[in-house]
């Protein structure tokens, strides 16, 4: 299939998912305290898994395969995780107090996965293990920004949209139907009325992360590395949050489509 008519797919599917899917979802208060369902990015699971056996070649299967392990793995935490551990200092210092925290299992398969994908595309060597680390890096950032409605979607599409007039065809095609999956749910997400979660949350950094990955090295992997480093140490140190409100156009962006108050 080609990128269009799986962009088209992506969203109808995602969006015939959504309904059903929301009497199943678990709840929990977003930052304002309105209850409303959590792990919604669960409904691309349908779409991720057309596309897994909709292509030809390896690398489609593997760029197919990692989505659908970075949804599963999201869900995992939005489910069966506790909270109590945040960041990867906190992950860190559970694993050293003897206890396994699920976000640190979430860490590890995107460390894992990314490993994978970095040798298959490009076999042994420096480039595969840059490429993994662009690709779980970002695969985390996604999860680090979806703090407020439509900020995960806002502050990861842009940059996939960017790098997909880089990206070579097949990854464009591995890519379309999640992003119009992606697509169909920010008007539900920044309006409140559901949360990504982790696995959606993740779903939208991976797709920037394998976009970047299928580049090769170059301008595009110095720029995304420098997102990824600073942006994670914005986030350990200080907040991520502090740094868009402190910068008006991030601010404005932010904020746009927003209900007040959210």
């Amino acid at each position: 299939m080609n990128a269009p008519l799986l962009f088209l797919i992506g969203a109808a599917v995602t969006l015939l998912a959504l309904a059903p899917a929301g009497k199943f979802l678990p709840t929990q208060p977003n930052f304002t305290g309105k209850q409303i369902p959590t792990a919604a990015g669960a409904v691309l699971l349908p779409i991720i898994l057309l596309t897994l056996f909709s292509g030809t070649g390896g690398d489609f299967f593997v760029f197919s395969s990692y989505l659908l392990l970075a949804v599963v793995v999201g869900f995992v935490d939005d489910v069966w995780g506790d909270g109590g551990a945040r960041g990867f200092r906190g992950h860190v210092g559970a694993l050293l107090a003897r206890r396994l925290t699920t976000g640190l299992v979430k860490i590890l398969a995107f460390g894992g996965g990314a490993l994978l994908v970095g040798v298959w595309v490009f076999g042994v060597g420096v480039s595969a293990l840059v490429g993994a680390f662009l690709l779980a890096g970002w695969a985390n950032l996604g999860n680090l920004f979806d703090v407020r409605p439509g900020r995960a979607i806002k502050f990861t599409l842009l940059p996939a949209l960017v790098v997909l007039f880089a990206a070579p065809g097949w990854a464009a095609s591995a890519l379309s139907g999640l992003v119009g999956g992606i697509c169909a749910l920010f008007y539900f997400d920044v309006r409140g009325r559901i949360m990504l979660g982790d696995a959606g949350a993740a779903a939208c950094g991976s797709a920037v992360g394998l976009l970047v990955l299928s580049v090769g090295p170059g301008a595009v992997w110095i720029v995304a590395g420098l997102l990824v480093v600073s942006l994670t140490l914005v986030a350990e140190f200080s907040s991520i949050s502090r740094l868009i409100q402190e910068v008006g156009v991030l601010r404005w962006l932010d904020l746009w489509g927003r209900v007040r108050g959210e």
